[in-house]
């Protein structure tokens, strides 16, 4: 088993530092604002860091046949250049669209929206994308709304879907 560092590799070293660097900042502010960043932060920083001995120690040697799962996605290693561009503007149309449904409808209905469209645009089932989205709208309405009360900003239609 030996060292395997590639080119790729170098972006989980990337958001290792960015997480590191995140409970660095965040250790100096007070603990109600820094404890989600520093529980996220650490806990993402500890598992990019297994993830980054795992593909340095633990890759398959040069020639041997990976077998991949069947409900994996396929992978930007296309060789396609037009291909790969074109996935790369698919995914920043998604990460725009959720930067523009923010001020729209508010962050607490944006996130769990983008998760159901994210989920069934790319074949996924109802059942899937319906509980993913309610997980993730009872945990912000939880942890952010009754926890922490974080103040949510107004959105252009928040006053006239969701009236007080």
């Amino acid at each position: 088993m030996g060292l395997r560092f590639r080119a790729t590799d170098l972006f989980t070293v990337f958001i290792i530092g960015v997480l590191v660097a995140s409970v660095v900042v965040a250790s100096q502010w007070i603990l109600r604002a820094s404890i989600i960043v520093l529980v996220l932060g650490s806990v993402g920083a500890v598992l990019a860091t297994l993830q980054l001995l795992v593909d340095v120690f633990g890759r398959a040697p040069v020639g041997a046949v990976a077998v991949t799962p069947k409900y994996e996605l396929p992978t930007f290693d296309t060789g396609d250049a037009r291909q790969t561009f074109w996935r790369v503007v698919e995914i920043w149309a998604w990460l725009l669209g959720l930067l523009a449904a923010i001020p729209l409808v508010g962050l607490p209905v944006a996130l769990p929206l983008l998760v159901l469209v994210y989920i069934r645009f790319y074949g996924g089932s109802w059942t899937i994308a319906i509980t993913l989205a309610v997980l993730i709208l009872v945990f912000i309405y939880g942890v952010y709304q009754q926890i922490m009360h974080v103040y949510w900003p107004d959105s252009y239609l928040g006053d006239w879907l969701f009236p007080d």
